[in-house]
């Protein structure tokens, strides 16, 4: 609270206290006045110190939240895989139509192939004979078009499981390859000075490049040709 500041003269003229019933010194209690505007300066800057360094702690408590629920929501979809967030796509790629999955991932959308009709059916097939699917019968043919599959819920469904399992497949790379990078970086500075906060706050630091394409999947050129190599091994 800033104070007002009149002069002493006056303060001295309307304090009745000066008249015989205070026995202090004018210039003392000038001095004390003074004493306590200097108190009352420096307990401001105190607390705007204290108000800049609450406002600080506040941006960093919610990215540490922010961190926190990515963090649950990896473990969820890397190890308690669900089809209930994932839509599938008919699309054209290279000349050829891939059923794919389009799911989200730590604030950015992503694609992953499920792989063209009959091979798609050619898994679900392989799953019924392991009694994985026990309400689809086999399917006898891999001519269906799309059109005649997305009329066939349970066929619908027995796809989204696959690419429930697809996705998954591709966040556990993903994290293998980010989080057991930054384990071995600390496993070698054994013996070295290191500090850790600096390593997470590298991991956790995106990359000013990073930007959305027209299909919304946020990633850098690196992840990209991750992905790629990655749909070429495995797909």
């Amino acid at each position: 609270m800033k104070m007002s500041v009149p002069s002493f003269n006056e303060i001295l003229e309307k304090n009745q206290l000066i008249h015989g019933r205070l026995n202090v010194k004018p210039a003392d209690l000038e001095k004390l006045y003074q004493t306590l505007k200097k108190d009352n300066d420096r307990l401001n800057k105190k607390k705007a110190h204290y108000e800049e360094v609450i406002k600080l702690n506040i941006t960093k408590r919610n990215e540490i939240k922010s961190q926190v629920k990515r963090n649950y929501e990896s473990v969820q979809k890397s190890f308690y895989p669900s089809p209930n967030k994932i839509s599938l796509l008919y699309k054209k790629q290279s000349k050829i139509y891939y059923i794919k999955a389009r799911f989200y991932w730590e604030g950015k959308q992503r694609e992953v192939q499920v792989g063209s009709i009959p091979h798609v059916i050619e898994i679900i097939n392989s799953m019924i004979a392991n009694k994985l699917f026990p309400n689809i019968k086999k399917i006898k043919t891999k001519k269906l078009t799309w059109e005649q599959i997305i009329k066939i819920p349970n066929l619908i469904v027995a796809i989204k499981e696959i690419a429930s399992l697809k996705s998954q497949e591709y966040i556990l790379r993903r994290l293998i390859q980010d989080k057991l990078m930054v384990m071995d970086m600390i496993d070698d500075s054994i013996g070295k000075e290191i500090n850790i906060t600096d390593i997470d706050e590298e991991f956790h630091r995106v990359p000013a490049n990073n930007k959305s394409d027209n299909m919304g999947i946020n990633e850098s050129e690196e992840g990209v040709e991750w992905y790629n190599k990655w749909r070429r091994d495995n797909l």
